[in-house]
């Protein structure tokens, strides 16, 4: 039986290269940085050997010592899979070029399965923790129990516990530019679809859509909010055909602000079945700024989370709390939202 190749460790770079371990340890493994200097050229000689040697650093043994593992876990929980997905892609590009590596984990609206991915991470040494949940008030407080006493997780939208570390896209600032665009676009009777009556997400939309029509002096009566009877966030022909029905054939909206860019793209192919023109007879607009948005003709106005300023944030947030240097009113880091104007408004 053939024996696994010997792991390479940091004395056999030493020794080719003729410097110190402790040498190698700091440009490989960042030890002993305020003790060891190295030149560039031997920095550059180093790394080059490491690679030759396909050498790895040893993860456990760093922990053992009580050192940075570099690796970040995050914990997904959330409907809306297209959206996180595009901001996990960020993270994960903007984790690289700092020199971190991710270890995912899906909860799935369990919050035994939450505390299991908490544990697991902590035991494999994880800097740190990005807690990646949807705005669920149904399950944010069954979390104060799992996450007490534990150090070094950032959350998603608002905290669990006071404490905690928290970057969130602001959604009311979305709506308000939606309502400030379509009003400027001469719209008079503007509506908002919904997908859910229990979301905590759609009942802030709903509201900052309230607020601001009335700010407008637009109408803000209960018959321009449309919520989806099915409470789901895939859109079905008859969901579609019913929205239309109160909002546009009904009330006489003009324009809708949709849930998201898929809820919007349907809305505008039942419209054209219905017999309406958009933009003409009424604008539509997305949320999310899919690919889809820019290849569905009329192309769709939508609003972009900006996942790379997210990124940027939610790792500054990681290091930050690594060092022990985030001041209580630096906790939260609040991205405003992009409108991306299309033709469909």
């Amino acid at each position: 039986m053939a024996q696994e190749p010997r792991k390479v460790r940091l004395l056999d770079i030493a020794n080719k290269a003729g410097v110190s371990r402790a040498a190698v340890g700091h440009i490989l493994n960042n030890s002993g940085a305020d003790c060891v200097r190295v030149s560039e050229a031997t920095r550059e000689k180093v790394l080059k050997i490491a690679a030759e040697l396909n050498y790895r650093p040893n993860r456990a043994a760093q922990r053992l010592r009580g050192m940075p593992t570099k690796i970040i876990g995050v914990v997904l929980d959330t409907v809306n899979l297209a959206v996180f997905s595009a901001r996990l892609a960020a993270i994960e590009a903007e984790a690289h070029t700092r020199g971190y590596r991710l270890m995912i984990g899906q909860a799935h609206h369990d919050p035994n399965e939450i505390k299991t991915y908490l544990d697991d991470f902590t035991d494999h040494g994880m800097d740190a923790i990005l807690c990646m949940f949807d705005v669920m008030h149904d399950f944010r407080p069954k979390l104060k129990k799992v996450f007490r006493g534990r150090e070094n997780i950032i959350v998603h939208s608002s905290p669990i516990l006071k404490s905690q570390p928290c970057v969130r896209v602001e959604t009311s600032s979305a709506i308000e530019q939606l309502v400030d665009h379509l009003a400027d676009r001469g719209r008079k009777k503007i509506a908002i679809q919904l997908w859910s009556p229990s979301d905590q997400l759609m009942s802030i939309r709903s509201e900052a859509w309230k607020d601001n029509v009335k700010r407008r002096k637009l109408p803000a009566t209960s018959s321009l909010v449309w919520t989806n009877p099915e409470a789901t966030q895939k859109p079905s022909r008859e969901a579609i055909d019913d929205c239309i029905q109160k909002l546009v054939v009904t009330n006489k909206a003009d324009a809708i602000i949709a849930s998201n860019d898929e809820w919007a793209v349907r809305l505008i192919q039942g419209l054209e079945r219905h017999g309406y023109s958009v933009p003409q007879d009424v604008a539509v607009t997305g949320y999310d700024n899919l690919d889809i948005a820019d290849v569905i003709e009329p192309g769709l106005t939508t609003i972009d989370q900006c996942h790379a300023e997210y990124a940027k944030q939610a790792l500054d947030l990681v290091e930050e709390s690594i060092a022990g240097t985030i001041s209580p009113s630096k906790r939260l880091r609040v991205i405003r939202p992009q409108l991306i104007v299309r033709e469909s408004t």
